[in-house]
């Protein structure tokens, strides 16, 4: 066997996603069901089966409703009958409530006590890889950021930070602890801002709002990622070795209004004091769904995230997990 192609996790794959309703699960979910060395996959979510996932064969998927909150409805999602011979070897925690609308301490403590109870039973049931989808979020922004952003960089720890994005850090604390487990590849991967019809990621609601509204003098430089290749990236992290943290972006960056103008629209400018009250006034009136305060500084300086790790570990490898 050749060095390059040890880095792919031998055997067939039995999955956990768990978030199921987003859309990145929807992709994800397609994408590993063409691959052939993925044995079955349970997607969990609150509620009945997403419709966009009613069609998949029954006997290489299953769903389950669940509240990842309680310990005991989490182990029990490793005890299921259908994986008695061959367990759960592979998770994916996508399930977190990032949205500030309605944020308060039970959402709080859903966020960090799902990863928690997630991790943890993953760990007891001899789970081989673990992956947390954080988000570029947990990094500081500001006038003297790097033009690029590592996995080092400085983490938005002030006191006066966005609660949700204090949860997402939590959590990734939480499985950083665990990143020396013998057993168990734990990793941590942080997106750049997803862009895509329905995602909820804050530039994508800033997209689909009626109009933009950016600060006046600003134009900040940003490599956002899309559906399609974060569902890619996702599978490779999941069907080779590796842990740690890494950053996933896009192919290319450029100034926000690149992105506006590359998908026809046009934005309307404020003065940058007056930034949060025209957002909030414009979700008043139905004409958008995103937070300006979730990400205060995101309007007025860069964030360019550098994924060169991921591409070196993964990417480079993707020919291994291309089905013969």
């Amino acid at each position: 066997m050749s060095a390059a192609a040890s880095l792919l996790r031998p055997g067939s794959r039995r999955i956990l996603i768990a978030g199921a309703r987003r859309k990145i699960a929807v992709a994800l979910i397609a994408r590993l069901l063409e691959d052939p060395r993925v044995d079955k996959i349970l997607a969990i979510g609150h509620g009945p089966c997403p419709p966009a996932l009613l069609g998949h064969d029954p006997e290489r998927f299953m769903y389950s409703s669940a509240s990842l909150n309680r310990r005991r409805q989490v182990d029990n999602l490793f005890l299921f009958e259908e994986f008695r011979d061959h367990p759960l070897d592979t998770v994916i925690h996508l399930a977190f409530a990032g949205n500030p609308k309605g944020y308060d301490v039970s959402r709080h403590e859903y966020n960090v006590n799902a990863a928690r109870h997630l991790l943890d039973a993953s760990l007891r049931h001899g789970v081989g890889k673990y992956v947390f989808l954080s988000s570029d979020a947990v990094y500081a922004v500001g006038p003297r950021g790097d033009y690029k952003v590592a996995e080092d960089a400085e983490l938005s720890l002030h006191p006066g930070s966005p609660k949700a994005v204090r949860d997402i850090i939590d959590a990734e604390f939480i499985c950083r602890a665990k990143m020396d487990h013998l057993a168990c590849e734990v990793m941590v991967l942080r997106p750049a801002g997803v862009i895509g019809g329905g995602v909820m990621s804050g530039f994508n609601l800033l997209f689909e709002s009626n109009p933009p509204v950016l600060p006046i003098g600003f134009d900040p430089m940003i490599n956002p990622t899309t559906v399609e290749r974060l569902a890619r990236d996702i599978q490779l992290a999941l069907m080779l070795r590796g842990k740690g943290v890494y950053n996933i972006a896009g192919p290319s960056a450029g100034p926000l209004t690149h992105f506006l103008e590359e998908r026809g629209i046009t934005p309307m400018r404020v003065p940058g004091p007056l930034l949060r009250q025209a957002n909030r006034l414009q979700r008043l009136v139905g004409q958008t769904r995103y937070h300006a305060e979730y990400q205060p500084k995101r309007l007025f300086y860069s964030l360019v995230l550098d994924d060169a790790r991921f591409e070196t570990a993964f990417r480079e490898h993707a020919a291994l997990i291309t089905p013969a």
